[in-house]
């Protein structure tokens, strides 16, 4: 059985990386280590001793020039061939909100068949609303997406912090998320149906798209912050919806990553 420790990045501006490690140590992980991007890139934090890599929410090097681009061009400058081989070997990736930005500025997500990186493909652009959105929201998520990060998950509450959230890509690119099964979450009504109706879809993303993953499925970014939903009294509304779990849904992604780890890789 391979250990599950998980390595959650920290510093510049990144501050979601404490609730991360909460939801990682009660998911069971073996280890959960919250080092500063410079101790990785220094190789005082090895990269391959860890199973699970977090590029957790936050606001790196204060948004400057666009969200997740200065943390990106440091990221695959100094550690592009380390995260190559990793994302090869079949380990995890998640990133969160502004991890997820990262994610897709340096080219992890969608990704590239043959180079693990590619170019830049999809951004993550201002919401449609002009201003930083702080509410809940719904998720479905696609049955057809067979990513460990995914498994018996159907919809799932969650919170969106962000002020550039909207999801864009060109309609080859969408095309080609689309067919590969890569879209992970979107955002739902009331009703379940997807939408583009603010405030439901919070950014006005393309189709309604609030997560996606590569192909292979071991990386997962999402706007939403499903760290903060791990606990049932963390819901606005937990006092009135006495049918919720004392378990957060939002935990469950992290027990999949933990138990694919320990079980599949």
């Amino acid at each position: 059985m391979a250990k599950a420790n998980v390595l959650i990045l920290s510093g510049y501006g990144i501050n979601c990386e404490v609730e991360t490690g909460w939801a990682f140590e009660m998911a069971g992980a073996d280890k959960v280590v919250t080092s500063h991007v410079n101790r990785v890139v220094s190789g005082e934090t090895p990269l391959k001793d860890y199973s699970v890599l977090v590029f957790p929410g936050g606001f790196s090097f204060g948004d400057h020039i666009a969200s997740g681009r200065v943390l990106g061009i440091k990221i695959k400058q100094e550690l592009g061939p380390q995260l190559a081989d990793f994302v090869r070997s079949g380990r995890l990736i998640i990133g969160i909100c502004n991890g997820f930005q990262v994610l897709v500025k340096i080219g992890l997500l969608p990704g590239d068949d043959e180079t693990v990186f590619g170019e830049q493909k999809a951004t993550l652009a201002h919401n449609d609303s002009a201003r930083y959105e702080d509410r809940w929201v719904t998720l479905k998520v696609n049955a057809k997406n067979k990513s460990p990060f995914l498994r018996g998950i159907t919809t799932l509450p969650c919170a969106v912090r962000h002020g550039e959230g909207k999801f864009l890509a060109f309609d080859h690119e969408l095309a080609r998320i689309k067919a590969h099964n890569m879209i992970a979450f979107q955002y739902v009504d009331k009703a379940g149906n997807l939408t583009q109706e603010y405030p439901q879809n919070p950014n006005g993303s393309e189709q309604a798209i609030a997560g996606i993953t590569n192909k292979r499925g071991n990386i997962l970014g999402l706007m939403p912050h499903p760290e903060v939903f791990i606990s049932k009294t963390q819901h606005p509304h937990w006092t009135r919806l006495p049918e919720l779990d004392d378990e957060g849904p939002g935990l469950k992604i992290f027990r999949n990553a933990v138990d694919f780890v320990k079980n599949e890789l």
